[in-house]
């Protein structure tokens, strides 16, 4: 069972000043890190190591992850200070129908979730693929080509927008393994 949505929350509410970050920066953390060359989970870790970013626990992790029952997971705080509005990313690879899927989750603090959405949207040229409504929380998914590789984007957005929002952006696809 994934631990409660609750947890993240209050690493976000925690994590430093409540003032809004520009909403172009966390996207294009997201995009950089998770969508322009699709999630991959290697490339990701190497990342981690070089930037010395501190690992997340495993059960911290798995509630950020769009995927049930990855094979493989990885997380890491990346900002979050005094300073610093909240930043995790987390990588995961399941086994989904016999294909190698690769997701890329990251969790964002004090972004503005209306501005973000629309810039990821209009960046990416994103077809909306639904959406589904919790109690405090929204969820849509998109679909997008990114250079000719076709991603599953879900964002995870309050259902209440104040413009210092947390959110959570994911990218799934297809494992791509290089010749």
């Amino acid at each position: 069972m994934k631990p409660s949505f609750a947890v993240w929350l209050f690493l976000l509410a925690s994590a430093g000043p409540s003032f809004a970050d520009d909403a172009s920066s966390k996207l294009a953390f997201f995009y950089d890190s998770c969508v322009s060359s699709g999630p991959d989970f290697e490339r990701t870790s190497e990342r981690a190591k070089a930037d010395e970013w501190p690992s997340m626990a495993q059960d911290l992790a798995l509630t950020f992850t769009p995927m049930e029952n990855p094979e493989a997971l990885e997380g890491w705080i990346v900002s979050g200070g005094e300073s610093e509005s909240f930043q995790a990313l987390v990588v995961s690879r399941a086994n989904v129908a016999g294909k190698i899927v690769e997701g890329c989750t990251v969790a964002l603090g004090d972004v503005d979730a209306a501005v973000f959405e629309k810039a990821l949207v209009e960046k990416v040229n994103a077809v909306s693929a639904g959406e589904e409504q919790g109690q405090d929380r929204v969820y849509k998914r998109y679909t997008a080509s990114i250079n000719g590789r076709s991603e599953a984007i879900t964002l995870t957005l309050p259902l209440y927008a104040k413009g210092s929002d947390q959110i959570i952006a994911s990218a799934v696809a297809e494992q791509q393994i290089e010749h």
